[in-house]
């Protein structure tokens, strides 16, 4: 039995691994974590001592041998140009005093004139603009704005009377259209003289009565109130300047949109073709096209555009004019694009708050105007 017992434990003792003589003690979370930091730092002290300390001794050294620290702020110099390899800025050095002198015989080349801004209206037709504000019965001149009206008559082919608003603006806020009763609203009608003085405007004619239409392509002073395709041609004043009149087939309402449109009327038709001659065919219904009284609006250039308003039905004064004879009139003026507004009683021309024309049975209310006025003009 004993003998059993002691085989059994000296197997046991056998197959059991030697107990270490001493037991490693665990290190704690905490030192693991100061180890690491001390690591780093030791880093970061051998990074700053190879690209700080180092180069600034020698950096010292080197200034110390040639006369002193520069502390001179780094700051681009004016003299700077471009190194020719890397495009970086290139410290000119000042010129030994052996260095041979330009010649003072030879004239210098000139500095090239700086290109005008193609939007520098008030520098372009600066000859119209005056420093002052001047103001007679037929015209209107300020730094932002030159008007000149100037009435007409005809007898081709019969009597008519007319006005043409010679205008030119600095500013394309100059140009505005002004809803009835301040804001758009449906059938919303106001008297015109009201109108014009509620907007601040100096000159002013009736609009295209929008408001009065259930559906089209409108926009106002750079709000879009309609985006459908319509049966009418369409006149657009753009953000630029420029004004383009379309056929009902000859664009696309998204097309214009990304152009940025600041007007966009929706009466018509359209009067010039694309070189600025009276189209041969109007999309116009048979009343639109005899003879009436009649509103439009012209385009020269960016900046230069004038308002025409005809009188009419007023026998002995002026019957007013086919839609014909009213485009070849746009044309007559040099006019590259033209617009029919609406006519009949409604035309009206308006300086300084009163009738520049005679409209036929004094008027009626407008659903809108388009109008001329300083910037940053009040309203009311």
């Amino acid at each position: 039995m004993d003998e059993k017992k002691t085989r059994r434990e000296l197997r046991e003792a056998q197959a059991a691994p030697p107990a270490p003589a001493r037991r490693k003690k665990r290190k704690s979370v905490a030192e693991l974590i100061l180890q690491d930091i001390l690591l780093t730092g030791l880093i970061l002290v051998i990074f700053a001592l190879f690209h700080h300390v180092i180069p600034y001794v020698k950096y010292q050294m080197t200034a110390k041998q040639e006369g002193g620290i520069d502390t001179t702020p780094i700051r681009p110099s004016v003299t700077e140009t471009a190194a020719p390899e890397t495009g970086r800025p290139q410290e000119t050095e000042a010129l030994p005093a052996d260095t041979e002198q330009p010649d003072p015989d030879v004239t210098p080349e000139p500095t090239p004139e700086p290109t005008p801004d193609p939007m520098d209206w008030r520098t372009k037709f600066a000859d119209h603009f005056t420093e002052e504000v001047v103001v007679t019965d037929h015209s209107y001149s300020s730094p932002n704005i030159a008007i000149d009206i100037q009435k007409y008559v005809s007898d081709d082919p019969a009597p008519s009377t007319y006005f043409v608003a010679d205008i030119y603006v600095a500013d394309l806020a100059c140009f505005q259209t002004y809803w009835a009763g301040g804001s758009f609203h449906k059938w919303m009608e106001e008297d015109p003289i009201q109108c014009a003085r509620n907007a601040g405007a100096i000159l002013a004619i009736n609009g295209d009565y929008a408001n009065s239409q259930d559906y089209g392509f409108l926009v106002r002073n750079g709000e879009l109130y309609m985006s459908e395709q319509t049966i009418y041609d369409i006149c657009v004043l753009y953000y630029d300047g420029t004004m383009v009149t379309y056929g009902a087939d000859e664009y696309k309402v998204q097309d214009v949109l990304d152009r940025e449109p600041y007007q966009v009327w929706k009466f018509g038709p359209a009067l010039l073709d694309e070189n600025g001659q009276p189209r041969e065919s109007f999309n116009a219904t048979g009343p639109i096209s005899d003879v009436n009284p009649r509103t439009g609006l012209g385009y020269y250039e960016p900046g230069h555009y004038c308002f025409v308003v005809v009188d009419g039905r007023q026998g002995g004064y002026s019957a007013g004019m086919r839609i014909g004879r009213f485009a070849q009139l746009f044309a007559d003026l040099g006019c590259t694009a033209a617009y029919n507004l609406d006519g009949g009683r409604s035309s009206v021309m308006m300086f300084q708050n009163s009738f520049f024309n005679h409209p036929y049975l004094n008027g009626r209310n407008a659903g809108d105007i388009l109008l001329i006025r300083e910037i940053g003009g009040e309203e009311g």
